[in-house]
């Protein structure tokens, strides 16, 4: 790869490991300069270079803060987890200001072991290919990476590095007085909440066992809606919803109105969810006012397809979890637009008439889809697992640096989403 000293990457926040530590050794290996800002003691503690600069100051003062430091360092390209993080929205903000490529990372479209890394922004930001016709045109070699799982990781890291964010914050807090966290609940509430989650594990399986053998021997047709967590920034800011219960209701309010009569509504909870009790109160609470009580069922347990195979169809928010029913041939309705959501895969139109015009994707747009991922805003890695976190590292610094820093400049126009989600009630305040 050929010398890249014209560029500096400034990293700002990254998921909670040494991702991007390890990314910008190997951005500095191709020849890139690297600069970090730090917001809290995680950040410290996941870092290994020297090259750092602390914000400490009230939030208010960021972005004049960014917009010195990106002059002062010639900075070229901001790398960040989250695009939707405080910090992050404003700095999105500044780059486009200053015309500064932002590039946004995130758990990958593909599960488990990859990473997005994409020019712009992540899901309605996105600038991949909106319409089957401008994915079949694209050309690129296809990729000899294959689905079979390569880096396993575990729940226990997941927990780890949440407890250690959570750690390193609080012994580093004098240092980050005005710290601003993207978390929205109490710590102790959702570590509370996993722990209890997790003692009941072996319970919610049986009960979710009965509900899954009940289901079956009925024989009762039914549409999977995979529901995601209440905090997710799919959810906060990716969508018009107040919250994931806003959500259930105009779900189960449009399935009363529109769904087969016999029909039935399976809602998934989240791998990660605890709330069990609120989830519950909430589809009970929406069936009764919409008078289908008796045909709405939620289950704590059971994969993707398992539930999603035998179902009339699965609809979605914006989640990852379409693509799985995708690949299973499922016929699938995204609410809001996301990545994956054009025509020859997804239900297209008003995602109410899914109901009674559910259609299956197309097998050849579908592999087209999964190549195309791989070959442009994928890469091969995971957060929990050390080999696949190095593996991650590696692949998003030369993913940075594959473009020229003029090709990915034309990439700054309107993502093609944005006009839909606009239309969907969703804002994003950094584009006019």
């Amino acid at each position: 790869m050929t010398s890249q000293n014209n560029r500096c990457v400034l990293l700002l926040q990254g998921p909670l490991s040494k991702y991007y530590a390890r990314t910008a050794h190997y951005l500095e290996e191709l020849g890139t300069k690297t600069l970090k800002v730090h917001f809290c003691g995680s950040d410290v503690h996941d870092w290994e270079h020297t090259d750092a600069v602390r914000f400490s100051e009230p939030p208010e003062n960021w972005a004049l803060f960014l917009e010195a430091l990106i002059v002062a360092n010639g900075v070229t390209d901001i790398l960040l987890h989250g695009d939707r993080r405080y910090y992050h929205k404003i700095a999105i903000g500044v780059a486009k200001r200053l015309d500064v490529n932002i590039i946004a990372t995130e758990l990958g479209y593909l599960r488990p072991d990859w990473m997005t890394v994409e020019y712009g922004g992540c899901s309605a930001l996105s600038h991949f290919p909106q319409t089957k016709q401008e994915l079949m045109a694209l050309d690129f070699p296809v990729t000899e990476d294959t689905s079979q799982l390569r880096y396993p990781g575990s729940y226990k890291q997941i927990v780890l590095q949440e407890l250690g964010f959570t750690l390193f914050n609080a012994i580093h807090a004098r240092k980050f007085p005005h710290y601003r966290n993207h978390r929205t609940e109490s710590r102790v509430q959702v570590y509370g909440g996993w722990l209890k989650a997790r003692l009941q594990a072996k319970q919610r399986k049986k009960e979710a066992d009965v509900i899954w053998d009940g289901l079956k021997r009925s024989g009762t047709s039914y549409y999977l809606f995979a529901l995601q967590l209440n905090g997710d920034f799919q959810i906060r800011d990716h969508s018009p919803f107040g919250s994931i219960y806003e959500a259930i209701e105009k779900v189960i309010a449009s399935f009363a109105r529109n769904a087969p009569e016999g029909t039935s509504l399976l809602f998934k909870s989240h791998p990660l969810e605890y709330r069990f009790k609120e989830l519950s109160r909430a589809i009970v609470a929406a069936s009764r006012k919409h008078g289908v009580e008796e045909r709405t069922l939620l289950i704590h347990g059971q994969t993707i397809k398992e539930l999603a195979e035998p179902s009339l169809g699965m609809l979605t928010i914006n989640s990852s979890a379409g693509i799985e029913a995708l690949e299973y041939g499922v016929p699938t309705c995204c609410i809001l637009p996301t990545i994956y959501d054009m025509d020859g895969l997804t239900h297209q139109g008003d995602w109410e008439d899914f109901w009674c015009s559910a259609t299956p994707p197309e097998p050849e747009v579908f592999q087209k889809f999964v190549e195309a991922l791989k070959a442009t805003i994928q890469v091969r890695g995971t957060l929990y697992n050390a080999d696949g976190l190095e593996a991650a590292a590696k692949g998003t610094a030369e993913k940075i640096l594959t473009t020229s820093y003029t090709e990915h400049r034309m990439k700054r126009m309107e993502p093609p989403r944005l006009a839909k989600a606009r239309k969907m009630g969703v804002t994003y305040d950094h584009f006019v």
